[in-house]
């Protein structure tokens, strides 16, 4: 066999047209060659490392409980099938297709080519914030390597009044204290009689030997002052920054030299890691979750985790939870599903991993669910509260209760070092991805940065410094709401906008059919050959969009401020926070009017042109399925084919035209 047919062999198994009967040769262009997985599973286990991250263990579980338990899987499934898995399947599709990453992939219509700087502009503050995630857990697992977890009991260095480590109900006594006429509330947590011991009025001032107690109010966990006051010394607002806090730097230093040595070596190497890191976690779960219930009370917390409450489907907030909870979950418009799957083989079936890296994330949330409200019933039935007065959003459940929770159990500095293990290793597959999303966007761009290996060293240790530098401001004692911040605002509705513009760009200007081509000489007429396949269409080209665009309405109509807990963020933040989402959408406005401009004034060409397909740009990697796209779309072919090669692709049926 030749050498022109050995590469040709590859995409000729798929698309059913012989070596023969094509008889092109490869020609060489400026950074034609790139890095493909090396393993049979190297891709599907990064891009499932990659979608399954934190939000898993600390954002979902939430959420189910916050929208009606086990019914929030309802609006949560629907839109995974009519809104993630279509854009997921796209984006693995245009990135597999054109062998590059998000900044450059997108130029299938020029108007749209800023969708894949959206992109990754919402990556980019992703890859900001989520290391100081993983920096806390680093701490914290540095911290379990201890004979005691130093927040198991109230240490009068750093706990407040209200701290509680003793739940024994000889002890302890949970209390609403909201009959006012009789009882006594005080800030210190604790619910007294109005009436005193001697029958005098009861005072929060008076000594406590001189009341009657009632129960608790407001008790806090030890794991909770020693989070506020030890880990985060968090100021009393976002206004008061304070200073560095130096753990927690060098925990973000080493949490980027661990990130930074997973990607220097390229997909080579990283696409072996994943085979530990993206499996590992689900063993861990697995032991934590047979642990947790086994634990008495763990069963209540299930219960109210799947118990459905059916009358919260007609909040609409319900529904809008669970699609960001799918964009989040599934990473879908954040360009990391794209960069992956630019290292594809060219014939590799995207179908199948969209489908199956999409239904094994949501379900690994759902598992995750189960897991998390075991351990939550279980402190619940230690603390004698009720489910709501324990559970926490966020970082709260993640470094507050399940902290707390472990320390109540035999073998505490065990079960805490496994937690943290997997909290760590979810964050670096997810961050990994990200930060590797950022360097294929900058060396597609600027290819010459990756001819030798010095460059491509120096480009990836200036990305990782970059976005160390930003992440500093998370280190400060105010740090912590800045977290909050970069996690709510970034990727809210401008990211439905960016998801509903992949799918229109696709659907309505590039039209159905030349995607349904482009698709066929990657996996062959298997699948598009029915008429199923045709569905599609109907999801990316209404059905998807209309659910966002409805999404990105409801959106505007609940812009409140961000509250975290008891406290209100100050307008200036929501203010801030808006921009950071808008910035997102920049990304593709800027991109539009700067070619519009060009296009119109300088290139004197009209506007329509803007709108149509453009076979230049868009176009696989490698020269000979860049000819054979061309004739698929009734094109001249970078080399003239012999008739043979022209009844060959007659015979595949490639027919449809360009909505313009």
């Amino acid at each position: 066999m030749s050498k022109d047919e050995s590469k040709e062999k590859e995409f000729d198994d798929v698309s059913e047209i012989s070596a023969e009967s094509l008889a092109l040769s490869a020609w060489s262009e400026e950074g034609e060659h790139r890095e493909t997985w090396t393993g049979k599973f190297d891709f599907f286990l990064s891009a499932l490392g990659y979608a399954v991250g934190l939000g898993a263990v600390w954002r979902f579980p939430y959420l189910c409980y916050r929208n009606g338990g086990g019914v929030f899987l309802i609006p949560y499934f629907f839109f995974l099938v009519l809104v993630g898995i279509p854009l997921v399947f796209l984006e693995l599709s245009v990135g597999q297709f054109t062998s590059t990453g998000p900044l450059t992939c997108w130029r299938m219509v020029p108007i749209f080519r800023g969708v894949g700087l959206s992109m990754n502009i919402v990556n980019g503050y992703l890859s900001i914030y989520y290391n100081m995630i993983i920096a806390y857990s680093l701490y914290y697992l540095v911290l379990s390597f201890t004979s005691k977890l130093p927040w198991e009991t109230c240490n009068p260095k750093w706990a407040s009044p209200n701290c509680v480590d003793d739940y024994s109900p000889s002890k302890f006594t949970f209390t609403s204290c909201l009959d006012f006429n009789s009882t006594l509330k005080c800030p210190n947590g604790k619910c007294f009689n109005l009436t005193t011991l001697d029958g005098g009025v009861a005072s929060c001032n008076m000594n406590e030997t001189l009341l009657n107690m009632v129960g608790w109010w407001n008790p806090t966990f030890p794991s909770q002052d020693y989070w506020n006051k030890v880990i985060l010394q968090k100021s009393s607002g976002i206004e008061e920054s304070g200073t560095i806090v130096w753990q927690l730097i060098v925990a973000l230093i080493v949490a980027w030299i661990i990130v930074f040595a997973m990607v220097i070596k390229g997909i080579h190497v990283s696409g072996k890691i994943v085979y530990f890191t993206s499996l590992f976690p689900y063993v861990v779960l697995l032991i934590l979750g047979i642990r947790g219930w086994l634990l008495p009370g763990a069963w209540k917390g299930i219960k109210f985790y799947i118990y459905p409450d059916f009358s919260r489907l007609s909040d609409v907030k319900v529904w809008y939870d669970a699609a960001t909870q799918i964009f989040f979950t599934l990473s879908v418009s954040y360009g990391g599903l794209v960069a992956l799957s630019s290292y594809n083989k060219f014939n590799n079936d995207v179908l199948r991993d969209g489908i199956f890296v999409s239904i094994s994330n949501c379900l690994t949330s759902v598992f995750a669910g189960f897991v998390v409200f075991g351990f939550i019933g279980y402190l619940s039935h230690t603390t004698g509260q009720e489910i709501k007065d324990v559970i926490q959003a966020g970082q709260g459940l993640s470094f507050i209760v399940y902290p707390y929770a472990v320390t109540t159990i035999k073998g505490a500095p065990f079960w805490s070092i496994l937690f943290f293990v997997m909290m760590l290793i979810l964050g670096l597959d997810t961050m990994m991805a990200s930060v590797e999303t950022t360097i294929t966007s900058v060396l597609d761009v600027a290819p010459f940065l990756k001819r030798t290996s010095l460059r491509r060293y120096l480009t990836i240790t200036a990305i990782c410094v970059i976005f160390f530098l930003i992440g500093i401001l998370f280190t400060t004692k105010s740090g912590t709401y800045w977290v909050e911040l970069f996690d709510s605002y970034p990727g809210g509705w401008a990211v439905f906008i960016v998801g509903a513009l992949e799918a229109i760009s696709v659907s309505w200007f590039y039209g159905f059919n030349n995607m349904k081509k482009d698709i066929e000489l990657m996996i062959g007429r298997r699948y598009t050959k029915h008429k199923i396949f045709n569905i599609w269409f109907v999801l990316w080209a209404v059905i998807t969009p209309g659910l966002l665009i409805v999404l990105v309405v409801l959106a505007f109509k609940d812009l409140s401020i961000l509250k975290i807990g008891d406290y209100t963020f100050p307008y200036w933040t929501h203010i801030l926070g808006e921009f950071m989402t808008a910035s997102t959408l920049g990304g593709f406005v800027i991109w539009a009017i700067w070619i519009a401009i060009d296009t119109v004034f300088r290139k004197k060409k009209p506007i329509l042109s803007l709108f149509r397909p453009d076979y230049e740009k868009w176009r696989p990697k490698k020269a000979y399925h860049y000819d054979a796209m061309l004739l698929a779309h009734g094109l001249s072919p970078k080399r003239v084919p012999s008739k043979k090669n022209l009844k060959a692709f007659d015979n595949a049926s490639f027919q449809g035209e360009a909505r313009f």
